[in-house]
C-alpha cells in the first residue's frame, strides 16, 4: 500500500506534478493592476446576511455562547449607559461601543480552540439543514446525516477536497475530472501527487446543452480512485439531469469508484433547467437510485459508501473570505479525514463557526430570493454579451456564463 522512495523521488521531479500559482487569482490581480473589469474569478458584490454577521460580532464581543444571546438582547441605550462615560455619549462613536463591551474583561472561547472537526452545535445544524432541503427518500431522512459519525467542518472547500483526496488516496493513484473544469481539481491532484484523468463534455450547440460522453468516463473509471462531479456545474452553468446521474452512479458502483460531489452552487437552479432543484446523487431514492432504473437495495447501501460531500458557506451566503465548509462522508472514512484535517489547518475559525450556525437557520424566502437574484443577472449578462457577438448554451445554474468568443467582431 505505500509508495517507494525511488518512486516518490521520481514523482517530485515529474513536471506533470508540479504545482502551480492559481490563474483565477493572478488574473484578479492583473485586473486590478491594470483598471479592468474582472470577468474570472466568481464572488458576490454583496455581504453576507445581517443574521451571521451579527452573530459573529455579538460572538467575539460576548465570548460565549450564553454571553453572545445575552449581548444580542441588550438595547443599546443600556449599553451606553453602563460602559461609557456619561459626558462622552454625544460624541460616542461605534468604535467606542464596541470596544467598552470588549474590554469588559469577560471568559472569551469563541475566540479560542474549539473541538478540531466542528462545534457541536454547527455539525447540528448542518445536519437538520440536509434534513430541511433533502427530506425522505431524497437523503437525508432515510439516509440520516450523524453530525459525529459523517460531518466534519473545514477551512472552505478548497481544503475539503484535499483532505478528501488524502484520506482516499495513495500518490500516483488516478481520479477523473469533467472538462471544462474548476482550476482547483487537477492542482488539488499535483499537491497530493495524484494523476487527473479528464473526460470531456461536449457543447451540444443543436440542443442546447453539454453532453457527457459515458463511453470515455467508462473507460477511465476503470483506473481511477474517485470522480469529482460539481453539480451545479462551474464553468457551464450545467445542472446534470436524473439519468446522466443514474449513469455516472452505475459506472462508480460497477468499478468501486468514489464520487465527490462539490455542491457550491446547489441553489442556483433556474428556470429552463432540467429538474427544480438539486439532487444528492449519493442517496437519492426517489429520483436516482431507483429499482426501476435498475439499482438493487445492496448496490443503494454501497452507492451510500461511495459518495462523498463537500460543500461551504462561500457562494449561497456570499462570504467567500469566511473560508468555511464541510465534508460528509460514510462513517467509514471519517477517522482519517478529521486526523488529515486536524494535521493540516486544526480547525475552521471558531468566530466564523458561530457565524454559520445562524446562516444555516436562514427560512427558505432567501434562498427564492437569491436564486431570482442570480437569474436576473443571468439574463441581463448572457443577453448583453449576446449583442457583442458572443455565444453560449444557456446557463440553468450556478452563476457563469461560459461564452464562445471566435464570433465576435470585435475581436477578429
Amino acid at each position: 500500500p505505500y509508495v517507494s522512495m525511488a518512486t516518490t523521488q521520481k514523482m517530485v521531479d515529474d513536471d506533470d506534478f508540479k504545482v502551480k500559482e492559481s490563474v483565477i487569482r493572478k488574473m484578479t490581480r492583473l485586473a486590478i493592476h491594470h483598471n479592468a473589469v474582472n470577468l474570472s474569478q466568481g464572488f458576490p458584490n454583496e455581504g453576507p446576511p445581517s443574521e451571521g454577521v451579527c452573530e459573529v460580532i455579538c460572538g467575539l464581543l460576548g465570548g460565549t455562547d450564553e454571553d453572545k444571546n445575552e449581548l444580542k438582547d441588550k438595547k443599546v441605550s443600556d449599553l451606553m449607559g453602563s460602559l461609557i462615560d456619561p459626558s462622552q455619549h454625544q460624541n460616542a462613536t461605534l468604535y467606542d461601543l464596541l470596544s467598552a463591551i470588549n474590554e469588559r474583561g469577560r471568559l472569551n472561547e469563541i475566540s479560542q480552540y474549539s473541538v478540531p472537526f466542528g462545534r457541536p452545535a454547527l455539525r447540528e445544524k448542518i445536519a437538520s439543514y440536509y434534513e430541511r432541503f433533502y427530506p425522505g427518500t431524497k437523503g437525508a431522512t432515510r439516509q440520516r446525516v450523524d453530525p459525529d459519525r459523517n460531518i466534519t467542518v473545514t477551512l472552505g472547500a478548497t481544503e475539503s477536497l484535499v483532505i478528501i483526496l488524502r484520506t482516499i488516496c495513495k500518490p500516483g493513484d488516478s481520479i477523473l475530472i469533467m472538462e471544462p473544469f474548476h482550476e482547483l481539481y487537477p492542482s488539488q491532484a499535483a499537491v497530493l501527487y495524484l494523476k487527473p484523468e479528464f473526460t470531456e463534455m461536449k457543447e451540444n450547440i443543436t440542443t442546447n446543452k453539454w453532453e457527457l460522453d459515458f463511453t470515455d468516463i467508462e473507460a477511465k473509471a476503470k483506473i481511477c480512485k474517485a470522480m469529482i462531479l460539481c453539480n451545479p456545474h462551474n464553468p457551464t452553468g450545467k445542472l446534470f439531469d436524473t439519468e446522466e446521474l443514474q449513469q455516472l452512479c452505475h459506472i462508480c458502483l460497477k468499478h468501486n469508484m468514489y464520487l465527490i460531489t462539490d455542491d457550491i452552487y446547489e441553489h442556483m437552479i433556474y428556470s429552463g433547467a432540467t429538474q427544480e432543484k438539486h439532487i444528492l446523487p449519493g442517496w437519492d431514492t426517489e429520483s436516482v437510485l431507483t429499482s426501476a432504473a435498475g439499482f438493487s437495495d445492496d448496490e443503494v447501501q454501497k452507492m451510500a459508501n461511495l459518495y462523498i460531500i463537500m460543500n461551504s458557506l462561500s457562494k449561497t451566503w456570499s462570504c467567500t473570505g469566511w473560508r468555511l465548509g464541510w465534508v460528509i462522508c460514510p462513517s467509514h472514512l471519517t477517522e482519517n479525514l478529521r486526523a488529515v484535517h486536524d494535521q493540516m489547518v486544526l480547525q475552521a475559525p471558531t468566530p466564523i463557526q458561530v457565524g454559520a450556525q445562524a446562516l444555516l437557520d436562514i427560512p427558505k424566502e432567501y434562498y427564492l430570493k437569491m436564486t431570482s437574484k442570480y437569474q436576473e443577472r443571468r439574463d441581463f449578462l448572457v443577453q448583453e454579451l449576446e449583442k457583442l457577438g458572443f455565444e453560449c448554451t444557456q446557463p440553468n445554474s450556478a452563476y457563469y456564463a461560459f461564452m464562445r468568443f471566435r464570433n465576435v467582431p470585435a475581436l477578429k
